[in-house]
């Protein structure tokens, strides 16, 4: 592992202790409905190889297993391997995403959820062509933060972000994410020429949640995530969307909205 990529992952705060747990827990899974898309557009209907890059604790890539004869999970950051659960065809691989060992022309779909903006477009595109066979499908997906709860909850969470984002920039953390903005993804995609055809789906999906699970989001958000730091939990008032989110949700579990933003590219 060179040196600028460990401190990306340092960057990330993924790597601190109890975060990959939290993740894990409070993260959106990938609706069914975008497994389905994919697997139409790969023009398969049960893949042989489905491959999730920056796959973190395996989100993304559990929601494939009994989909696909195998999955494979590649993430560099060992802290969010360790906390990936195992899976009935899903295996995970320590490496970085332009360097995934895998054999050529192996993959019938290559997938990046949420983390496409904390890798090296290029160099990335290229590997996901090269497992690709001819036909198959690349995928790099978010979902937008955050989620659809209530007006007052969400208000109350961009103003969170807001406190997080203005505590970065006092403090001059520029995370490895910052380099390639999520808006950018279907062009760079277009113009790496690794694809012959590129186009933007726009999803969603709903998963229960209450006010522990809004919290949470907010504590997975990497640095500078509070963590159980007192001192910086008081800096980011993390105090003042845990009230509001109780307040309003109380202990009622209601709908949570995800809308998803899908940039597919066919080899």
């Amino acid at each position: 592992m060179t040196d600028f990529s460990k401190k990306l992952i340092r960057s990330s705060g993924y790597e601190r202790a109890g975060f990959a747990e939290r993740y894990d827990r409070h993260r959106p899974r990938p609706p069914d409905v975008l497994l389905e898309r994919l697997c139409r557009y790969a023009r398969v209907e049960k893949p042989a190889l489905v491959v999730d890059l920056g796959c973190g604790t395996g989100l993304s890539t559990r929601a494939w297993s009994g989909r696909a004869e195998r999955v494979v999970g590649v993430e560099p950051n060992p802290a969010m391997l360790a906390a990936a659960a195992e899976a009935p065809r899903v295996e995970f691989r320590q490496a970085f995403a332009q360097e995934t060992g895998l054999d050529d022309d192996c993959a019938d779909i290559v997938t990046v959820s949420q983390a496409l903006h904390w890798m090296d477009p290029d160099p990335t595109f290229a590997e996901a062509a090269r497992i690709l066979r001819p036909g198959g499908l690349f995928a790099a997906y978010d979902y937008d933060w955050p989620p659809v709860v209530d007006p007052e909850v969400d208000e109350a969470f961009v103003a969170y972000q807001a406190r997080r984002a203005e505590m970065r920039a006092a403090r001059g953390i520029q995370q490895g994410a910052d380099r390639w903005s999520k808006s950018g993804h279907l062009d760079r995609m277009r113009d790496s020429g690794r694809f012959r055809f590129c186009r933007e789906l726009l999803l969603h999906s709903i998963e229960e949640g209450d006010a522990d699970r809004v919290v949470g989001f907010a504590y997975s958000l990497g640095l500078p995530a509070a963590m159980d730091d007192p001192e910086l939990e008081r800096e980011l008032r993390v105090s003042e969307l845990e009230d509001m989110a109780r307040r309003v949700l109380g202990d009622r579990t209601v709908p949570f909205l995800f809308g998803y933003r899908v940039r597919i590219g066919v080899r």
